[in-house]
C-alpha cells in the first residue's frame, strides 16, 4: 500500500469520525499535519535507521571475518546475536522519537493553526456583522415601499415622504458600503502614495471646520495647539479623515454646553495630538473593544454611524507607522491621543 492510499484512507476515517463527534475542523488539521510530520519522521528515521544498521553490521561482519583465531561457527553465532541486538536497539529508538515526533507534533500544529483559527473566527465575525448591517437600511426601505405601495389613499405628500426616507436610508446605505471598502483598502498601506505634509497646519484647519458643527450644540472647542511646525510623511486626506472622525465623537458624545480640547506637543520626534472632551465617556468594560468592526459604546443605536469609525482610523494611523490610544472614564470625558513619526 502507497503512501498516498495510506493518507488518503487517514482523512476519509478522520472525517467520517469528525462528522459523527461533530469536531472542529481545526483539531482534524491538527491531527493532518501530525500525519506528515510522523510520515516524515519515519521515512527520515527509518532511511538513517537502515543506513547506520547496515554500515554497523557490515563492519562487524568484516572485523569478526577477519579473526583467524574464531571458530566460523562461533562467528556466526556472534554475528548473529549482534545483528538481533542492533535490530531491537533501532527499532526501540526509532518508536521512541516517532512518539516523541507525534506528541510533539500534535502541539506543534496547534501553535501553527491557532492564528489562522483567530483570523477565520475574526473574519466570520465580521462578515456577519457585514451582513446585519446592511440588512438594515434595505429592509427598512423594502418596509416602507411596501406599506406605502399597499396605501390605496396615498397623496403626494406621503410619497414624496418615503422617497426622502428611502434616499437618507439609501445615503446610509453608500456609506457604510464605501467604510467597508475603505477597511480592506487600509489593510494594505500605500506608502508609495504618501507625501510631506504640514500636520500642525492640518490638525488647525479640521479642528476650525468642526467649531461651526460644535455650536449647534453650543459645546465650546478650544485649540492649544504649541508645537513648533513639522511636517509627517502621509496622506492629507487619510489623515483628515481621522481627525474628523475623532472630533466628531467627540461632539456627539458631549452633552449641550461642553467643552473639547485639542492640543499637541512634540515627544521623542513624534508629534502627539490630544483631543480631550467632558462628554459621557466610555464604561471600562467596553473601552478594550472600541476599535472593534461595527463595535458601537451606544448599546441603543441611539446616534446614527455603523461602528467603522474608528477602526478604519486605527488601520490610518498604523499604516503611518503611528499609534493611536483612547483614555476614557464613565460620565467624565474622553482623552484621544494620536502619535505620528515626524519626517524632516
Amino acid at each position: 500500500m502507497t503512501t498516498e492510499n495510506l493518507y488518503e484512507q487517514f482523512v476519509e476515517s478522520v472525517t467520517n469520525w469528525q462528522i459523527k463527534n461533530k469536531i472542529d475542523e481545526f483539531f482534524v488539521a491538527r491531527l493532518r499535519l501530525t500525519f506528515y510530520y510522523s510520515a516524515t519522521a519515519v521515512v527520515i528515521l527509518g532511511g538513517s535507521s537502515i543506513l547506520l544498521y547496515n554500515t554497523i553490521l557490515s563492519n562487524l561482519t568484516q572485523s569478526i571475518s577477519e579473526n583467524i583465531f574464531l571458530d566460523p561457527a562461533v562467528s556466526k553465532l556472534i554475528i548473529d546475536k549482534a545483528q538481533d541486538i542492533l535490530l531491537n536497539r533501532f527499532l526501540t529508538i526509532d518508536l521512541i522519537i516517532i512518539f516523541f515526533v507525534v506528541i510533539l507534533g500534535f502541539f506543534l500544529t496547534y501553535k501553527t493553526l491557532d492564528p489562522i483559527k483567530v483570523n477565520m473566527q475574526k473574519q466570520k465575525r465580521f462578515i456577519a456583522d457585514a451582513s446585519h448591517e446592511l440588512r438594515t437600511p434595505v429592509a427598512v426601505v423594502i418596509s416602507g415601499l411596501e406599506v406605502n405601495l399597499s396605501n390605496k389613499n396615498l397623496d403626494l405628500d406621503q410619497a414624496k415622504k418615503t422617497l426622502e426616507n428611502t434616499l437618507n436610508e439609501m445615503r446610509e446605505f453608500s456609506k457604510l458600503s464605501n467604510d467597508l471598502l475603505n477597511l480592506s483598502k487600509y489593510d494594505m498601506p500605500t506608502l508609495d502614495e504618501y507625501e510631506l505634509i504640514s500636520i500642525n497646519e492640518l490638525v488647525k484647519s479640521v479642528t476650525e471646520k468642526n467649531k461651526n458643527l460644535s455650536k449647534l450644540k453650543n459645546i465650546n472647542i478650544e485649540t492649544k495647539l504649541e508645537a513648533p511646525q513639522v511636517n509627517v510623511l502621509g496622506s492629507e486626506i487619510d489623515l483628515s479623515r481621522v481627525l474628523f472622525n475623532i472630533l466628531d465623537n467627540a461632539i456627539k458624545y458631549t452633552n449641550d454646553g461642553g467643552n473639547i480640547l485639542v492640543s499637541d506637543k512634540i515627544i521623542s520626534n513624534k508629534y502627539i495630538i490630544t483631543i480631550n472632551d467632558d462628554g459621557i465617556g466610555i464604561k471600562a468594560d467596553i473601552l478594550s473593544k472600541i476599535f472593534n468592526p461595527f463595535f458601537r459604546g451606544d448599546e441603543a443605536r441611539t446616534t446614527a454611524g455603523a461602528g467603522l469609525g474608528l477602526t478604519l482610523s486605527k488601520k490610518i494611523i498604523e499604516n503611518h507607522r503611528g499609534l493611536i490610544s483612547i483614555k476614557s472614564e464613565e460620565n467624565k470625558g474622553t482623552n484621544v491621543i494620536i502619535s505620528l513619526p515626524i519626517s524632516s
